[in-house]
């Protein structure tokens, strides 16, 4: 019997599921094993002969994106029916929600190599040729010790083989001064440059040394392709030196 005058409040029955909790979680992590396992395997499987097999594998990787956007859409419903019951921690929660970003970050990885082998397979650009793509520096065990890892591209119609020589310098200061490295001097195989050969793209990686007392500020990429259409490419890097 309602009492006059007072604030009536609307109740919620919400199924008592004991298990649902931990069947989440399973599928969480089931289904980050799962596309992790497909996406490893997918890519070893999968080769960059043929423009065709190329369009394949950017449509099947379409496809998975698809199927991973609606996985993380079904979980975040999930939780909310959960958080509305009382019946998920804040402990549960936190482990839902590393696990959705784990998956969104597998994701926007998924569509950056999808434009990537766009970009390389299908060109829509007007420079085309030989192209120094991106450049990634990390620490490497030692004192000034750092892994450099070059990317080169090439951007044509008809792919093929590409080959020439990477020279690397180093740009900074040292004793209040202006001063440059060449590989030689840093890298620990004591190189003076690097040979590549390639059809579609190349990774590059070398180790380096950062002398004691220098400060290096910019990186100087010089990539000279050799035969008929030869090319001397030059590009400069801030240093920027990313996480492990």
């Amino acid at each position: 019997m309602a009492v006059k005058g007072s604030k009536q409040h609307q109740m919620v029955v919400v199924p008592h599921r004991p298990y649902h909790k931990i069947s989440l979680l399973g599928l969480c992590f089931f289904m980050v094993v799962v596309f992790g396992w497909l996406t490893f395997d997918y890519g070893v499987r999968q080769g960059l002969e043929t423009k065709v097999e190329v369009v394949n594998e950017r449509d099947e990787l379409q496809q998975q994106l698809s199927k991973s956007t609606h996985l993380v859409r079904s979980m975040r419903r999930e939780v909310a029916e959960l958080k509305l019951g009382g019946q998920i921690d804040s402990k549960a929660t936190e482990e839902v929600r590393v696990t959705v970003e784990e998956l969104q970050q597998q994701i926007a990885e998924l569509k950056e190599e999808t434009r990537f082998y766009k970009g390389v397979m299908l060109p829509n650009v007007e420079e085309k040729g030989l192209r120094i793509e991106r450049l990634d520096m990390r620490p490497s065990n030692g004192l000034n010790k750092y892994k450099l890892n070059l990317l080169l591209t090439q951007i044509v119609e008809k792919h093929e083989y590409v080959q020439g020589r990477v020279k690397i310098n180093l740009v900074g200061r040292e004793d209040d001064g202006e001063k440059q490295y060449s590989l030689t001097d840093l890298s620990v195989a004591n190189k003076d440059s690097i040979r590549f050969r390639f059809r579609y793209f190349q990774n590059i990686s070398s180790e380096l040394v950062v002398p004691e007392g220098f400060e290096p500020s910019k990186i100087m990429i010089v990539a000279q392709s050799s035969g008929q259409n030869s090319q001397r490419l030059e590009k400069k890097f801030d240093w920027q030196v990313g996480g492990d």
